[in-house]
Formats: structure tokens, C-alpha cells, sequence
């Protein structure tokens, strides 16, 4: 079963803790997870050609 705890009550029984002030101010960093990446017309004639020149060198394997 669950434990119900009231905030007011548990607040009131735990110590207060000490203020701390950085020194330095707070970075956000955000990470979304994701890379994006564009592609020109260019770079996509070059990955075609190293997808087949990948094909052949696989084929050639034993």
C-alpha cells in the first residue's frame, strides 16, 4: 500500500538546511537526443557512391 505523507507535517519536523549561494551562475544545457543534419545534393551523390563501393567490397568477401 502507499504512504501518504502530508508536506506541512514532514516540513515542519525535518531541519531547515543551510542557504547556499554559488559562486558562479547556473549554465542550462539542453540536449534534445536528436542530431540533425542537412544534406546538400553533393553529399548525397557521395554517400550513393560509397554505399556501392561498401556493396561491392562485402560481396567480395568469402
Amino acid at each position: 500500500m502507499a504512504d501518504v505523507v502530508r508536506l506541512n507535517e514532514w516540513l515542519a519536523r525535518t531541519p531547515r538546511r543551510e542557504t547556499v549561494r554559488p559562486e558562479a551562475p547556473a549554465q542550462i544545457l539542453l540536449f534534445t537526443g536528436v542530431r540533425y543534419e542537412r544534406l546538400t545534393p553533393a553529399m548525397l551523390a557521395a554517400r550513393g557512391k560509397a554505399d556501392k563501393q561498401n556493396a561491392k567490397d562485402t560481396a567480395r568477401r568469402p
